[in-house]
């Protein structure tokens, strides 16, 4: 049985590196095809947050568990702060208002 836990391990762990390398082509496509810093960025952590949960189904630790959850809470942060200097840089005018919000400040 413990080959079969070490192949499980290994085809996790391989599983989470092909993982990570595809978030990081992705954001580097989501920034050269125009989606902002913001886009890439909520992609990549949206990418790694799938690694960290594929390993945290593997190990189960609370260590494994804290770095899931700092993944969300930063990936939560860096949204809410992308979407809060593109509306400032839009004037206040982002797509996050609600419409009769935006026409008001026009």
């Amino acid at each position: 049985m413990p080959e079969v836990a070490d192949t499980v391990r290994a085809t996790v762990t391989l599983a989470v590196t092909l993982v990570v390398a595809m978030g990081l082509v992705a954001a580097l496509a989501v920034l050269l095809l125009g989606g902002g810093p913001g886009g890439a960025m909520a992609t990549l952590l949206d990418f790694l947050l799938a690694a960290g949960l594929l390993r945290l189904s593997q190990t189960q630790t609370w260590a494994a568990i804290a770095v899931a959850a700092l993944t969300v809470v930063i990936r939560k942060v860096v949204a809410a702060g992308f979407l809060r200097s593109r509306q400032v840089v839009a004037g206040g005018a982002g797509p996050g208002l609600r419409p009769w919000r935006r026409r008001s400040r026009r």
